[in-house]
């Protein structure tokens, strides 16, 4: 059985002193907790390599371009937010095709293959600039942003996709989606998650683009720590407390082992104001939790 997840990037602003939800998305397959660890192990990876500095700038640059005054109405900090996601899927489709490309499908054949030479056309044509990147990931996102330029322009796709599924469809090489993190919902599918990963990330003052550190809570699928063991429902016919305690344990070895930050929702809350937003439908923290459904007797 696959494990399916809601993933929510929130950002600090600690200028305003203020908390966005700036992109959510679900995860199909591999979506457990210790996942989310190493996902976030990752992102630190590249953010302290780089000092904060990921270039940013190219996604923002692109949806300024290709949205227009529809820019204006993504949630406040959504191109840091969302730049972290193409980061993500970078990593995903760099352990995907692989293989692919080791089988007897011919290189003209296959659609990886296809549409990273009409994107690499196009940016010799149009001069599109950083030419390459030195670090694979970002090279990768470096790719889906061209794309979106100039083999896959919003105004092709906009009568059709969201936003959200545009900026998916930038990352694969077809439209079919396999499984990994997948951009496209407004709203948590709460009866197809086991479990909700908030990460939030902080950025520097006076440079809107400089990220200075990540942390994460990881949650049931209803929004409760998933490091805080929930004492049995009498509501329900089992009783998982044994097992809770046990994955709550081992997920905190996980977290000391590779030196991530925790935070929470309710921390955030008590100490920053939640920044208006109309972009999404309705967020986790804002829905009733999901009461377990007792068998008929």
């Amino acid at each position: 059985m696959s494990t399916r997840a809601w993933y929510e990037y929130y950002v600090v602003d600690t200028v305003h002193n203020a908390l966005s939800l700036a992109f959510q998305f679900y995860k199909w397959g591999d979506g457990g907790p210790e996942n989310a660890l190493a996902e976030l192990a990752f992102l630190n990876e590249k953010i302290q390599s780089h000092q904060g500095q990921l270039p940013v700038v190219w996604l923002d640059d692109l949806l300024r371009e290709q949205l227009r005054d529809l820019y204006f109405s993504l949630p406040d900090h959504f191109s840091i937010a969302a730049f972290l996601f193409l980061l993500q899927r970078a990593n995903e489709e760099g352990r995907r095709w692989p293989a692919a490309r080791a089988s007897k499908i011919p290189m003209e054949a296959r659609p990886d293959y296809r549409l990273g030479f009409a994107t690499g056309y196009a940016i010799a044509l149009n001069g599109f600039q950083p030419r390459g990147h030195p670090d694979p990931h970002l090279d990768r996102v470096r790719s889906f942003v061209a794309a979106g330029h100039f083999v896959r322009p919003w105004k092709h796709y906009g009568l059709r996709l969201s936003v959200l599924q545009w900026l998916q469809y930038l990352t694969q090489p077809t439209f079919a989606q396999d499984m990994g993190s997948i951009s496209g919902d407004f709203i948590a599918p709460r009866h197809d998650i086991h479990f909700i990963h908030r990460f939030f990330i902080w950025t520097k003052a006076g440079a809107p683009y400089l990220i200075d550190r990540m942390a994460i809570e990881l949650c049931n699928e209803d929004g409760t720590d998933l490091l805080s063991p929930r004492p049995a429902d009498p509501r329900t016919p089992w009783d998982d407390s044994a097992y809770q305690l046990e994955l709550a344990e081992k997920l905190i070895r996980k977290i000391a082992s590779l030196g991530v930050e925790r935070y929470s929702l309710d921390a955030a809350l008590a100490d920053l104001s939640m920044t208006p937003d109309r972009f999404w439908r309705l967020s986790s923290y804002e829905r009733p939790p999901i009461i377990p459904q007792t068998e008929c007797t």
